[in-house]
């Protein structure tokens, strides 16, 4: 199986801590067994464009640093392809994302991961939070820019604590044939539905129960022919070994190598690349 993961920030966005700078990343991922890495880092406004500028650079740098005796560098990007992606969040309630064809080929970014961050909702209500889900996820899948569907289901707890709303324990609020159409969409697209670790596999705020559930939503995807990819979700060094949460995941649910998503372009840098 693929042993890839297109879901990494880094320092510059504010998202991933210090420890993640692109020379780190290469190294601790190289040492997890990945094979496939992307710097995806948040692009939720365009006045966060300036900033994956040196996220860019750092990724072109690591050639320069292999080249001038960085042993462990060259070494893994003998073994390492590194991409250069983007995660795009909705700018609000039914509006787009931040991001064009144009600012894709401007900043060189290679593909797009991107979905909902929110619920989006003024009180509590289930059956419109899983509604408001829905619409953006089946939005993402039609969107032409976007490639893969970041972790479906991913709330930010506070949100709920602070508005005294009850936590999710189940996956059962999401209506059956909510998951069949989207596993149908992930199939007609190709747009891949993201398994992650650390926004939902390994997160201290998700029951077992609730995971529980989660896989068996996720197999209901599988039957609907989705594809799917890998994510460590990293915000700090040490969360990069994760994504083997996902490799794991992967193969509960007995994936094929068809039904595992990876870029349809050549990485920036490693072996498929021609450039090492």
């Amino acid at each position: 199986m693929l042993r890839s993961d297109f879901h990494i920030h880094t320092k510059y966005l504010g998202c991933g801590n210090h420890t993640l700078e692109v020379p780190a990343i290469l190294l601790e991922c190289h040492r997890v067994g990945v094979r496939h890495i992307a710097i995806t880092d948040h692009l939720n406004v365009l006045d966060q464009l300036p900033k994956h500028k040196p996220i860019r650079e750092d990724i072109l740098a690591l050639r320069r640093q292999a080249e001038d005796g960085r042993g462990d560098i060259a070494q893994a990007l003998q073994q390492t392809n590194v991409y250069f992606g983007v995660e795009l969040n909705y700018q609000g309630l039914d509006r787009p994302f931040a991001f064009s064809e144009e600012i894709k080929e401007q900043h060189g970014f290679q593909f797009a991961i991107g979905g909902i961050h929110e619920t989006y909702l003024q009180s509590y209500d289930p059956k419109k939070l899983a509604e408001i889900q829905q619409r953006h996820h089946l939005r993402t899948c039609e969107d032409p820019l976007v490639d893969v569907l970041v972790h479906p289901y991913w709330f930010w707890k506070p949100e709920f604590t602070k508005r005294g709303w009850p936590w999710l324990e189940t996956m059962k609020i999401v209506p059956e044939s909510y998951v069949r159409e989207l596993g149908q969409a992930s199939r007609d697209t190709g747009t891949a539905i993201e398994i992650n670790a650390m926004a939902i596999l390994e997160c201290p705020d998700y029951s077992a129960e609730f995971k529980k559930s989660y896989e068996e939503y996720l197999a209901v995807l599988v039957e609907q022919g989705a594809i799917f990819s890998f994510a460590s979700d990293a915000h700090d060094i040490s969360q990069l070994a994760a994504v083997r949460s996902s490799w794991a995941m992967a193969e509960r649910l007995g994936l094929k190598d068809n039904q595992v998503w990876r870029p349809k372009c050549k990485p920036m840098l490693g072996p498929d690349a021609g450039n090492v």
